[in-house]
């Protein structure tokens, strides 16, 4: 019987492998924990939970929902960053880093690429999708019309 061998994992993509594994853990360890923070303190936030369920379960549409929130309306997409002393905020705060854990693990990948492996071909596919991730974050990009 003929013995398998396993593949060779080139160590740029392990490098990624670890930061992304990582990253996720402490993100979703993160979110997981914000809602005890948010719950304990429902007025330390942008949008007062007790506030937001029950206008959801009284049917208000979303335009009315953030009538209630710290601004009286829709601060942006990426609001939670004037409001970090907020516990709301915070978990955004996670979602966002566990959303964009795919850059945070392509740049030392693309880096190990480059100057060890000499892999142009992986770098410059690694580096087109980090600058396609960025755009997003930065709200370059969006699948809004």
């Amino acid at each position: 019987m003929k013995e398998r061998t396993q593949p060779n994992i080139p160590k740029s993509q392990m490098i990624f492998g670890s930061v992304v594994y990582w990253v996720t853990i402490a993100s979703a360890v993160g979110a997981l924990l914000t809602p005890v923070f948010i719950l304990a303190d429902p007025f330390n936030n942008v949008l007062n939970p007790n506030i937001v369920f029950r206008a959801i379960f009284d049917g208000l549409d979303p335009e009315n929902i953030w009538e209630y929130s710290v601004g009286g309306t829709f601060l942006g997409a990426h609001f939670y960053l004037n409001y970090i002393s907020k516990a709301d905020s915070w978990a955004m705060i996670f979602i966002v880093i566990g959303c964009g854990f795919g850059l945070i693990g392509l740049v030392p990948a693309i880096v190990y690429q480059v100057v060890k492996e000499k892999d142009w071909f992986c770098a410059i596919l690694g580096t087109t999708i980090a600058a396609l991730i960025f755009l997003s974050i930065i709200g370059v990009l969006s699948i809004e019309g």
